[in-house]
């Protein structure tokens, strides 16, 4: 490049016939004109190497860098969702009514209610007698509703009940209130209260 910025053009060197040429074809001529006898060094006029640009590479990797966080922080936050998920779906599945046996063990959330337990008739109401095992590795409190329906769905009684302060793995009976008019009942639901 010259210093105004243009390309530069080979010098012109000779004159040959009505054309000026450049050192190479000039020396070429020459020593065709001179039949091949004169010793003339011939230089290969090589235009200067391109220099490349940096800045597409520089660009590139910035981006390819860019979306690779950008990418780390959703799997990240995507993740972190995943578990909050699962997290709410526990609690919910936890406070979830679901059917239960008479007498036969069952967990829900942090306690077992153990085998053995019974519906009784409580001056003419429903209530429960049972003892739950707190199964957590924290302390916790039991809060449990049974639910007595009748075979077409029917709430005949609600019967809540709660124990006190439980240290992992204690057990201890529930307080219950009883509900409704004891009777003839088909099915059972119990769910976590709290």
């Amino acid at each position: 490049m010259n210093h105004w910025g243009g390309a530069v053009e080979p010098a012109l060197v000779g004159y040959v016939g009505s054309t000026w040429l450049s050192a190479p074809l000039f020396a070429e001529q020459r020593n065709l004109s001179d039949g091949g006898s004169s010793m003339v060094q011939q230089y290969a006029s090589q235009p200067p190497a391109r220099k490349r640009r940096r800045w597409p590479l520089v660009l590139g990797v910035l981006g390819v860098v860019f979306f690779a966080g950008v990418g780390g922080c959703a799997a990240i936050l995507g993740s972190v969702g995943n578990e909050v998920d699962k997290a709410v779906q526990q609690q919910n599945d936890r406070g979830a009514p679901r059917a239960v046996t008479l007498g036969k063990a069952f967990t829900i959330g942090n306690h077992e209610t153990l085998a053995g337990w019974k519906v009784t008739n409580e001056a003419g109401m429903f209530s429960v007698a049972a003892k739950v095992r707190n199964v957590s590795d924290t302390t916790s409190t039991a809060f449990l509703h049974v639910k007595l329906l009748s075979a077409a769905g029917e709430v005949l009684g609600n019967v809540q009940c709660n124990s006190g302060d439980l240290e992992p793995g204690q057990t201890e009976t529930l307080n219950c209130i009883p509900d409704g008019s004891f009777g003839t009942f088909q099915k059972l639901t119990a769910e976590a209260t709290f």
